[in-house]
């Protein structure tokens, strides 16, 4: 492999079946120059760049950002990837070394670090949060800081984000949505809904789609006929009244309007989380 680009001491670009790569090493960059060969033992991790957005983001962010910090962002993505049961995008690297360096940033400037999220996403997320649990772990091993478990919540959040691949705004609103959703369950019925059963994480699944659709204002496709709409509920009366204040709170807090279809849907999959 030849050195395309130096760009700092410890990361350079090269070329590998005519797509720029990302290649880090630990002083893979030192004395070294465009045109060089790039000796297979000083190769730490190859990063194949996803589009060229992306490729102006990481250099800026590699040259900022120190290299410590990089490599633990790199093992962090691999062990999201090792250990999630669902795919993730390749983006999630830069948002993630990002916000590490800031979190280690501002605990060097502060002496320690304190951050609070305001929806308990444990109780939405459970699998991608005891990942980000591990990695505040491990960052407090590696850097000999003391971060609160707290910052999980948002380490989970960036998890979430790659697995919708979005902008991490959008999936802030489908948390909130979700979160909306649930707790107006839970109200509605009196109860604290069961987070490690099967039909839960079934619902889960359902409003981060239907949430989605919200946000992008799309619909279901249209293919439920009226008799359904009415077995539904007929069976399911109080299934369906909790479904039509999710669509309230929807309104009140959105603007939204859902439509008979998503209702259904959502009658269904409360009355199936309640049995």
């Amino acid at each position: 492999m030849i050195i395309k680009q130096v760009i700092n001491n410890n990361v350079v670009s090269t070329v590998v079946d005519e797509e720029e790569v990302i290649v880090f090493g630990k002083g893979i960059g030192f004395k070294s120059k465009v045109g060089q060969e790039i000796n297979p033992a000083d190769i730490e991790k190859i990063y194949v760049l996803i589009d060229p957005a992306e490729e102006n983001q990481l250099k800026t962010l590699l040259q900022e950002i120190p290299y410590d910090i990089i490599k633990f962002s790199l093992k962090a993505t691999e062990y999201i990837s090792d250990h999630l049961h669902k795919k993730i995008s390749k983006r999630i690297l830069i948002p993630l070394t990002d916000h590490i360096y800031a979190v280690l940033t501002r605990y060097q400037e502060k002496g320690k670090y304190e951050s609070v999220m305001p929806i308990n996403v444990s109780h939405l997320y459970n699998e991608e949060y005891q990942i980000a649990c591990d990695i505040v772990k491990q960052m407090n091993e590696t850097f000999q800081v003391d971060v609160g478990n707290a910052e999980a919540s948002f380490i989970t959040l960036h998890i979430v984000n790659s697995e919708l691949d979005v902008d991490l705004q959008d999936t802030y609103r489908v948390t909130e949505i979700i979160n909306l959703s649930v707790t107006t369950v839970e109200k509605f019925y009196g109860i604290e809904l069961d987070s490690s059963s099967i039909n839960y994480s079934r619902f889960l699944t359902h409003l981060q789609f239907f949430a989605e659709r919200m946000i992008k204002n799309t619909f279901v496709a249209d293919d439920i006929d009226e008799l359904l709409h009415k077995r539904m509920n007929l069976r399911y009366p109080k299934a369906y009244a909790c479904a039509k204040e999710i669509g309230k709170r929807m309104k009140e807090a959105y603007g939204w309007e859902i439509d008979e279809n998503e209702y259904t849907f959502l009658t269904i999959h409360i009355a199936r989380l309640l049995k």
